[in-house]
């Protein structure tokens, strides 16, 4: 959720952080670990260490940012289409049901 403030969040209405904050999309679980080596990174400096799981996280991340309007920094879209290039196969992920 930190990211998503930077990047654009903090723009969105009450309503929107909402349903941010509770997409399925940006529900991920995780161990403790994990999630505190991620922190509030992106792309560019956290990917998960299953190397198998990659494309559906950048994946994922794409929509969600896609979805709520939020912004990519350059080194964070580098980094997304370089984990890409490498599943071509990788399919997008709809936009969130009822997000107006």
């Amino acid at each position: 959720m930190s990211n998503a403030w930077q990047t654009g969040a903090a723009q969105l209405t009450r309503e929107e952080r909402i349903a941010l904050a509770n997409d399925p999309l940006n529900l991920l679980a995780s161990d403790g670990v994990s999630n505190s080596q991620k922190g509030d990174g992106d792309a560019a400096t956290w990917l998960p260490a299953e190397k198998s799981f990659r494309c559906e996280y950048v994946a994922r991340q794409i929509s969600v940012k896609a979805t709520y309007g939020l912004w990519v920094a350059r080194a964070e879209h580098d980094a997304m289409a370089r984990v890409l290039a490498t599943c071509p196969g990788q399919p997008a992920y709809s936009a969130t049901p009822g997000l107006d």
